[in-house]
């Protein structure tokens, strides 16, 4: 028998020079599975083994290697809580359930941003899966290959995956 697995992805291009303006904190999703021990620190990992060859990223064009990212607790917490929207609300696109932006998730989360980027998918069962589907994706694998970017936050809610990419 042969199975499919049908996953969606949803790519942005990256974001600079932030606004002003304040919002209110983006809070957890009740009822959203977190994800698991570990999870993060094996995104980051598959994340900086792509950015360390360089690659076609499609119509995105070439990118040389680049410096790996670290993991950054409030970019997780924008990432996470964008997973878990998208889980709990069946919020899809990069405008939230709340009507938030990347901007405004981040924003509320303190981190001090010139550059940031996002990507999302549904539908993949593991973090090795939703990568090899980024990495085919020219705006998805233009935003892991960014040298803007210096770190990752990273949000997972059952087959609902996020990474916010951000640079201070």
């Amino acid at each position: 028998m042969l199975s499919l697995t049908v996953a969606t992805l949803a790519a942005c291009g990256a974001l600079s020079e932030p606004t002003a303006g304040s919002s209110e904190p983006i809070g957890s999703q009740p009822g959203a599975p977190a994800p698991e021990p570990g999870e993060a620190a094996r995104m980051l990992q598959l994340v900086n083994e792509a950015r360390a060859t360089g690659r076609t990223c499609g119509s995105a064009g070439w990118f040389a290697a680049t410096e790996p990212l670290a993991l950054e607790p409030r970019l997780n917490d924008a990432a996470q809580w964008y997973s878990d929207d998208m889980h709990v609300n069946g919020a899809w696109g990069h405008i939230g359930s709340d009507g938030s932006t990347l901007r405004v998730r981040v924003d509320s989360t303190g981190y001090p941003w010139q550059a940031l980027g996002e990507n999302i998918a549904k539908g993949h069962p593991t973090a090795e899966s939703v990568m090899v589907a980024w990495l085919g994706s020219p705006g998805h694998c233009a935003n892991i290959m960014g040298p803007q970017f210096t770190e990752l936050g990273f949000g997972r809610a059952g087959v609902s995956w996020t990474q916010v990419f951000g640079q201070r």
